[in-house]
């Protein structure tokens, strides 16, 4: 449901253009999936951010590792809930917003 993000980030080579191109899948997705819409909003806005915050600066591996390293926690956080209930879902929905938050301060 979500790990082909992970697949088309890795195609890409994982640099500020893979994240833009997940971005505007995922945006994507969430307007013809309605009922994962939360989730990939999530993660179009988590891979736009990181588009946002490293454009033009240079990144070393180990930060590249690591944004790389959360994105697919997110991704494997919501693909194991997406076969749950709504409210198995939106709890994990609040755990991956609440990381976010937590690694942008």
């Amino acid at each position: 449901m979500f790990t082909f993000l992970l697949d088309l980030l890795t195609e890409k080579g994982r640099g500020i253009h893979a994240y833009a191109a997940v971005a505007k899948v995922a945006f994507e997705r969430a307007v013809s999936e309605p009922e994962h819409a939360a989730a990939f909003y999530v993660l179009a806005t988590s891979a736009e951010n990181f588009v946002d915050l490293h454009e033009r600066q240079p990144l070393s591996s180990k930060a590249l590792e690591q944004s790389f390293d959360a994105f697919r926690a997110d991704v494997e956080a919501f693909e194991a809930a997406s076969t749950g209930n709504a409210e198995q879902r939106l709890s994990v929905l609040t755990e991956v917003v609440k990381s976010n938050v937590q690694r942008t301060r």
